[in-house]
Order: structure tokens, then C-alpha cells, then sequence
């Protein structure tokens, strides 16, 4: 790799020893990456500050005592705690006590503390082909597709060592080549009345997202101009359900004039048409439970905006009445402060309702414990990982629809433009398998006894295989403290990886998956082994700064399609450099 006078300044320390650890562990991404050089950025988002666990903590604290700085504006994202209002909720003096220090130790860091997972709410975000380090996926898809910045996918604990030094590789969609459109997921016969409804664009996402996975896609056939909130919805579904950091509506978004514009006239290597149906069945899979009484109603993941605090006193001045069941939402402080200057608030307090900021139901354990909560979201982000991350049943439904079951106590449907849709079974995409896989040894059965394999971090390791075709977000998706799956939508639900060879096609959804990796590898309840198809930058930084912190991580191997699809027949296996073998099945 080509480094600049200045990164090798900083890796040999010249620059202090924060930022030599940052640049260590920058470079080590960039290698797993193939990146032959790396680039400057002018401003970061660091998604870091969410505690999950002891292990992001102490690399926080690591940093901060070794002096760190950032080098170029940094946003910082939500926190694990509501600083100043925890007490009013569930949360445990220890978590907050812990989640306030990770807060300190990056707000120690010359960053812009802004506790936001909406940056782009904020007076700070970038220009049109400003080269940024962003992390949080809604934000990351936001800033592609909306703003037109460039910026990878940046995973926890990778955020931050981009901000403090600058520079990220240069790779994915920091390129223009890599930003054209590869899919075309195009719109048939939905009506506009459909298309013009706050509550279509979370579906619209949500079915995006596990189709286009981690490549950039457009959008045609929408017969409305969506608004900023609406797109905000729209890359946070598909960020969640799948790992889309770009897509591209024609004549709506900045780098789609024409779709021909967002393809470049290249042949697109997929086309899928969706219509009403399709849809309504992506909205179906949104809720775990229909119907019956509510614990709480939460809007404000991403958080809401201006315009959403607006738009909710209106349709609750129209309701009247008050709340029988809880109504939170979760915003930042600068939105909180303008609502309340503008008299927003005072309608959602006569309803009974709440503010929370600075963080949201899923990175701080605001609710009680004892029994399965029941809530219910206009968000597609909340519908996604609450039944993952907090054990609850989720219903989705329009803001009008969450404001008037917040009033009844119970789930109550409104009339709306998706009654009288059919649901049918929604299709997943199949992945193409890569072109020029080397041959596998193949035993007798059609079963191979070995695969070639990249080995990119830790030691040999074997254990018993856990394989899915589906791709985990670690947030979510898998339980540091326990080391099971907790995705309730996985067909690994409930099954433990500690100790095993657990593969998977790639991570998806939230950026904190590396923290939460980091963590299992802290408690040692981590996979003995990780085998995923091609490399996977979020498990390989976890497993770096693992080593960096405490001397160890799982085996992390890379392979080619169509060794990773015959994976699927074997019973256990030992990950060494260069090879997979497959073992016989462990003594019961």
C-alpha cells in the first residue's frame, strides 16, 4: 500500500501514540479491503459511542488516555444513556455510569457533541462529493443517497480511527466507478396515493434492503417526489434489513438526474419488478403481533426531525384526548429545543407523551424488565431489532395509526391506502456465485473435504458449523453475554456460536456489530471460528482491535461463493491459513 509522508509520520508514532493505534488499526481494514492507497476526508461521524459493553468502553478510554484527537469535524452519534433524564426510566445506575464515560471519553476528543443518529439534522453535514467517514448505517445511506457525500460503511471502533487520522482507504463508494447502480428494483402499479403515505417508505426500504444487499440500486416507477423525511425512512429500512449504503431514485436524488444517469449505461445485473403486493407482504413482516394491548408506542428511529415534531402535533391536536398506553419519542437535543421553542411540545404533553434524547430504546435499557414488552412504531428501524434486542412483539403501523393506539391502549387500525392490498410471499434474492473460484477437493458423496480459504485473522481454530444463507447484524442479532442468536427473524434464532465455526454470507444492518463483537470476544462467548463469503470488514476490525485490546480473537476466514454454499453440508470444521477442512461430526 502507498502511504503519504504523513501516515507513516503517524505510524511510527511521530503524531503521538493515539493516533499510531488508530493508524494501525486503519491499516489493517484497508489491507483485508485490497485498498492500494488512502484519501483524505474533511469531516467523520462517529457511531463509537454507544455502549454495549465493557470492551467499546475500554477502547473509548484507551484512545482518550493516550490523547487522541480528532483531525477533522466529527459528529458523534447517540449515546447509551439519556444524560440528564435517565433516572426518569429503567436503566441501571452501572449502565449509565458506564455509558456516560464512553460519552466523556469521545466528547474528550475535540468532537462535536451532537448525540444524534440523524447528523444530518444537524448544521453539520457535508457537501455534494465532500469525501466523509460516516458511521451509522441510517446516516451512511442518508449521506450517499440524499447529500450525494461519499462514504464507505463505517463500523464501530473504525469511525473514529478514520476521524483521528484523516484518512480512509480508498475503496467502495469513497470511488465514483463503485456508485453506479448494479440493480434496478422497479416500482409497478403502486398508486400514488400509496406512494405519497409516510408508512410506504419504511416498506419500500425494508424489502430493499435484503435484495440489494451491499450494492448501490435504483429505484424506478415511484409516481411521487418523496420528501427528505420520507428518503430518511427509506435508507434506514433498507440499512437495517440489508446493508445498503446507496440508492437512487431517477430525478429525486443528486447523482440520478436519469436512470440512465445512475446506471452510467452499464447493463444492470439484476432487474426485479415489485408491485402492491410484494409490498404489502414486506409490511406484513414488519409486525410480530397484530393486534391487543400496547405497553408503549415509540416513533424517532432514526430520530425525528423538525418537520416530524411538526407534523405529530397536528395529527394529535386531531386526535385529542390522552394517552391510556405510553408515547415516547426519541429525538436529539437541538430538535427537542426547537420543538419546544416553537410550541411543539405542549401538544404531545397534554397527550401524556415524552421526550427522550441524546439516545433511543435500543442502545439504553430504558424499559422495565419482567415480561415481553409490546410496542408499537411508525419506524421500520425500531420494528426491525426490538424483537432482537429488547424480546418484545412489534406492531407497524402509520404515525396516525401509533397516535391512535396510543389513545385506545390497544393496537387500532385507520382506513389508508394499503387496505385492500393481497399479500404475497416476498422473494429473496439469491446472490450470483463469483466468477474464477479455484476447484475444492471433493470427497466421496459430492461433499468436499477442504476449501481454499483467506485466513484474516487469529489462530487455527475448529468447532461445530452453524451455516445460514442469511446475513446477521451482530446488533440485534447475537447476544454478547450469551453468545446466541438473538434475531428472532434468523434461521439461527436461539442457537449458540460460542465454540463454533459459525458461517455467514456477511454482516448486515447496524455498525455497532463490531462493538458487539468485540464484546463477545471479550467475555469469550465469540465464535471459535467466522467464516463469511469474500471479506468482511466489520467481523475483520472487530477481530483486530481484539487483538490490539486483549490478545485474541476467533479465526476469521474469507471464501468464494461457491465454497461458502457447499459449507452448508458440512458438520464441523478447522479454519487454518489458506484452508478450511472439514471434520466429523462431534460425540453427542
Amino acid at each position: 500500500m502507498t502511504l503519504s509522508e504523513r501516515d507513516r509520520e503517524i505510524l511510527a508514532g511521530d503524531r503521538g501514540p493515539a493516533a499510531r493505534l488508530a493508524m494501525r488499526v486503519l491499516l489493517r481494514i484497508a489491507e483485508v479491503r485490497g485498498a492500494k492507497r488512502l484519501l483524505d476526508i474533511e469531516a467523520a461521524h462517529i457511531d463509537s459511542t454507544i455502549y454495549v459493553g465493557d470492551a467499546g468502553l475500554e477502547f473509548a478510554e484507551r484512545l482518550a488516555g493516550l490523547g487522541a484527537r480528532v483531525a477533522v469535524p466529527s459528529t458523534l452519534n447517540v449515546s447509551g444513556v439519556d444524560e440528564f433524564h435517565w433516572r426518569e426510566w429503567a436503566v441501571p445506575a452501572e449502565w449509565a455510569a458506564k455509558a456516560t464515560r464512553q460519552m466523556r471519553a469521545y466528547a474528550s476528543m475535540g468532537t462535536i457533541p451532537t448525540w444524534t443518529c440523524a447528523p444530518y439534522q444537524t448544521p453539520h453535514l457535508p457537501r455534494f462529493g465532500q469525501q466523509v467517514a460516516w458511521g451509522e448505517s441510517n446516516a451512511v445511506a442518508f449521506a450517499n443517497s440524499v447529500l450525494g457525500a461519499r462514504t464507505e460503511r463505517y463500523p464501530d471502533l473504525l469511525d473514529v480511527c478514520c476521524a483521528i487520522t484523516g484518512r480512509v482507504p480508498a475503496i467502495g463508494l469513497h470511488l465514483d466507478e463503485n456508485r453506479l447502480a448494479t440493480r434496478e428494483l422497479r416500482l409497478v402499479g403502486v398508486p400514488e396515493a400509496l406512494a405519497a403515505a409516510d408508512d410506504f417508505y419504511p416498506v419500500l426500504g425494508h424489502l430493499l434492503g435484503p435484495w440489494a444487499e451491499d450494492e448501490p440500486s435504483v429505484i424506478s416507477g415511484l409516481p411521487v417526489v418523496p420528501d427528505e423525511d420520507q428518503l430518511k425512512a427509506l435508507g434506514a429500512a433498507a440499512a437495517s434489513s440489508g446493508a445498503v449504503a446507496l440508492f437512487h431514485i431517477p430525478g429525486v436524488t443528486p447523482e440520478a438526474p436519469t436512470l440512465e444517469a445512475a446506471t452510467g449505461g452499464r447493463a444492470l445485473r439484476e432487474i426485479r419488478e415489485v408491485g402492491v403486493a410484494e409490498l404489502a407482504a414486506a409490511r406484513r413482516e414488519l409486525t410480530t403481533r397484530g393486534d391487543g394491548p400496547l405497553d408503549l408506542v415509540v416513533l424517532g428511529s432514526p430520530h425525528f426531525s423538525f418537520a416530524e415534531m411538526r407534523k405529530l402535533a397536528l395529527v394529535l391536536e386531531a386526535e385529542g384526548g390522552e394517552a391510556r398506553c405510553p408515547l415516547l419519542v426519541t429525538t436529539s437535543r437541538a430538535v427537542r429545543d426547537l420543538a419546544e421553542r416553537a410550541g411543539l411540545l405542549e401538544p404531545l404533553i397534554a397527550f401524556g407523551g415524552r421526550v427522550t434524547v441524546d439516545t433511543c430504546i435500543l442502545a439504553t435499557p430504558m424499559l422495565a424488565e419482567g415480561g415481553k414488552q409490546r410496542l408499537m412504531t411508525n419506524s421500520a428501524k425500531y420494528a426491525w431489532y426490538s424483537p432482537g434486542l429488547l424480546d418484545a412483539e412489534v406492531t407497524f403501523g402509520s404515525l396516525e395509526e401509533c397516535v391512535a393506539s396510543a389513545r385506545a391502549g390497544r393496537v387500532a387500525r385507520r382506513p389508508g391506502p394499503w387496505d385492500g392490498t393481497e399479500a404475497t410471499p416476498l422473494a429473496r434474492a439469491a446472490a450470483s456465485a463469483a466468477d474464477g473460484a479455484p476447484p475444492v477437493e471433493t470427497a466421496p458423496g459430492g461433499i468436499p473435504d477442504s476449501l481454499p480459504c483467506d485466513l484474516l485473522a487469529g489462530d487455527p481454530a475448529d468447532g461445530p458449523m452453524l451455516h445460514s444463507g442469511v446475513p446477521l447484524s451482530f446488533w440485534g442479532g447475537y447476544e454478547a453475554e450469551t453468545g446466541r442468536v438473538i434475531d428472532a427473524r434468523h434461521p439461527l434464532a436461539s442457537r449458540t456460536a460460542t465454540g463454533r465455526v459459525l458461517a455467514l454470507p456477511a454482516t448486515r444492518g447496524s455498525s455497532t456489530t463490531t462493538a458487539v463483537l468485540l464484546e463477545a470476544i471479550r467475555r469469550g462467548t465469540a465464535p471459535a471460528g467466522l467464516v463469511t463469503r469474500g471479506r468482511d470488514a466489520f467481523l475483520a476490525l472487530a477481530c483486530a482491535v481484539g487483538e490490539e485490546l486483549y490478545g485474541r480473537s476467533p479465526a476469521l476466514a474469507a471464501v468464494q461463493a461457491d465454497a461458502f454454499a457447499a459449507l452448508a453440508d458440512w458438520e464441523a470444521a478447522r479454519v487454518e491459513a489458506g484452508r478450511l477442512a472439514r471434520l466429523p461430526a462431534p460425540e453427542p
